[in-house]
């Protein structure tokens, strides 16, 4: 199943740990949907980059836990 662009996701391997500084468990968001993956950003809590890159659907699953209800949401 494709997840979508803004969706929540948790990265589930270590391979990106020593080239991109973040392992197993690390949570990004999806910015990017491709045919083959997503381009996908992982921030501090500050809000932060630590890194934005390309990964294959097996290297992340959704994170639903994660998703800010619409009636929680602050407006600007």
């Amino acid at each position: 199943m494709a997840l979508a662009e803004f969706t929540p996701v948790r990265l589930t391997t270590d391979r990106f740990l020593k080239s991109e500084g973040v392992g197993r468990g690390a949570i990004g968001v999806i910015l990017e949907v491709f045919d083959t993956g997503y381009i996908v950003e992982f921030s501090r809590p500050d809000g932060t980059t630590i890194a934005w890159f390309g990964l294959k659907p097996e290297d992340v699953e959704a994170a639903p836990e994660l998703l800010v209800p619409s009636s929680d949401r602050v407006q600007i």
